[in-house]
């Protein structure tokens, strides 16, 4: 009799759903695809899916509120949000900054057929430039300078406008991250000359980007969720989704 009430608790117990996670609200920057997709999309964004399997490896849930990164960061620091993605450091405060998840790389990006050649950032005050919002905040000291002293170099917040200016033939450079600028090219309405090859010009180091935490605890856990995902391959199967999409 024993036995049988023993099955039964066992048969009971795994018909019954798993603990639930524990919910964190996260701020997860503007739409900025393939790292954040549009909520409209089918994906929710290569940044976004490694962020949430490395909480959801460690017991978290990842409750996303897309948010611009200062008015995250605002909310951070009254204590409202428990978490944000794509910071660095250099954001200061008191909270508890996660391992590196991820990198941007920042490109200088010119037609082929242009013959452009660029080796220094000083390199860009031959040309027409047209860089993403704040990229002379961003992109090192030499840049600041150059852009400062740059008589035609213009920052654009919507980052599709730069591949228009660029494939129109309106600017000779353009400088954004490398991945960001092939998925907006993909999704550039016609008669634009897309297809013209393109030249990319390694003018900037990989910028690392960090997730930043109230809690300490659920910083470790994140980074103990991030070397699972690495290591069992549920992180290298998320990158190759995301350049599935990039491929011509």
């Amino acid at each position: 009799m024993l036995r049988l009430v023993v099955v039964a608790a066992a048969l009971i117990a795994a018909m019954l759903p798993a603990q639930a996670a524990t919910p964190l609200k996260i701020g997860i920057g503007l739409t900025k695809p393939p790292y954040i997709m549009a909520p409209a999309s089918d994906l929710p964004g290569f940044e976004y899916e490694i962020a949430e399997k490395a909480l959801a490896a460690s017991g978290y849930r990842m409750q996303a509120e897309q948010l611009p990164p200062a008015r995250a960061l605002a909310l951070m620091r009254a204590d409202r949000l428990d978490g944000m993605l794509t910071v660095d450091e250099g954001i200061g405060g008191a909270h508890h900054f996660s391992e590196p998840y991820i990198h941007y790389q920042n490109v200088a990006v010119t037609l082929t057929a242009r013959g452009i050649r660029l080796r220094h950032v000083d390199d860009l005050l031959q040309y027409s430039v047209a860089a993403f919002q704040n990229a002379h905040l961003l992109l090192g000291e030499p840049f600041r300078q150059m852009a400062m002293r740059h008589r035609n170099y213009r920052e654009h917040p919507q980052q599709v406008t730069q591949n228009r200016l660029l494939f129109s033939g309106r600017v000779d450079v353009v400088v954004g991250d490398r991945l960001i600028f092939r998925y907006l090219t993909r999704e550039l309405e016609s008669p634009l000359p897309v297809a013209q090859a393109v030249e990319y010009h390694a003018l900037f180091p990989a910028s690392p980007r960090r997730a930043v935490f109230r809690d300490a605890a659920v910083r470790d856990a994140f980074n103990a969720g991030l070397k699972t995902i690495r290591r069992n391959g549920v992180y290298a199967a998320i990158a190759k989704k995301y350049q599935s999409l990039l491929e011509p």
